[in-house]
């Protein structure tokens, strides 16, 4: 009787240690792609989070200049990064070139209004620095100090430096109020501090109106955009452009009225990992065009 016997194959050490090194370099593949792949993708999102802080904060800019009912006007910042203001607070006309760039843009945004000045005014030129109105109701908010009041008929403008009185005979004192042109004779004394016309209620014609606004502004400092209502508060970070703001002129060198200010906005991610993904920049630039001027002055 024969015994038959089967032979059984099997790797051998060469084969098997081929083997574990194409499966180990196959992996270290295969986990590098996965790892390129997470760290791309976690970096796209951070990227575009960031970009898309920068064209939120575009479209609102672009939709207060917009807004604005004063022509707007270019201003600068200190080295400490704060916007360089004069005594009443309000930003000071650029020290560089009238159409830019500048580190940031001022302008006046509609407030409250309009509402009923129920009292005359001193004649000139003795004048008085304070105006009475009525408020709609008892529920109206109170004009703020450091907002401008506008009566546009006799085009009185001013700084609100103190707010007095209940809501139906509300006292608004004013500062800084520009002299009209032309100069209203007899002109008043001293000027820029009483009321440069006077207001009669009662003449027949009608009833005199003011209306409330503030004071804003845009600025870039220390990298960052700043946006200023009543308040300031941090619109967007890693600004590359340090005065992304300008006026347009014309080929003469005037102000085009058309387009009351020009952007020029770009961000990028200004620290980046030990790995180089540094993110792309983005650049945002356009033009503002003008909607409705109600103001003679800032």
């Amino acid at each position: 009787m024969r015994i038959f016997t089967q032979r059984r194959g099997g790797l051998t050490l060469v084969e098997v240690m081929v083997t574990s090194a194409v499966i180990g370099v196959v992996g270290i593949l295969i986990y590098s792609v996965l790892n390129m792949g997470t760290i791309l993708g976690a970096k796209n999102t951070a990227v575009n989070t960031a970009h898309q802080q920068a064209r939120v904060a575009m479209l609102q800019m672009v939709q207060d200049l917009h807004g604005a009912i004063s022509l707007p006007y270019l201003i600068d910042v200190d080295a400490s990064g704060n916007v360089i203001v004069d005594a009443n607070g309000a930003p000071l006309l650029t020290a560089g070139p009238a159409a830019g760039p500048a580190a940031g843009i001022a302008f006046l945004q509609w407030s409250m209004g309009p509402l009923k000045i129920i009292s005359d005014t001193a004649a000139l030129p003795g004048s008085q620095n304070f105006v009475r109105v009525q408020l709609p109701s008892s529920t109206s908010p109170l004009p703020a100090v450091g907002q401008r009041l506008i009566v546009p008929t006799h085009q009185i403008e001013g700084d609100i430096t103190q707010v007095n009185g209940p809501w139906d005979n509300c006292k608004i004192t004013l500062a800084n109020m520009p002299a009209p042109s032309p100069a209203p004779s007899p002109a008043p004394s001293p000027a820029g501090t009483l009321l440069p016309a006077q207001i009669v209620t009662n003449s027949g014609l009608g009833d005199v109106v003011c209306f409330i606004a503030d004071r804003c502004w845009y600025a870039v400092a220390s990298n960052t955009l700043i946006w200023h209502r009543l308040g300031t508060r941090v619109m967007v970070t890693d600004i590359t452009n340090a005065t992304p703001f300008s006026t347009p002129n014309t080929p003469a060198g005037a102000l085009y009225y058309r387009f009351v200010a020009a952007i020029d906005l770009s961000t990028a991610d200004l620290s980046y990992s030990n790995r180089n993904f540094k993110s792309a920049n983005i650049l945002l630039n356009g033009q503002v065009p003008m909607r409705a001027r109600l103001t003679t002055y800032q």
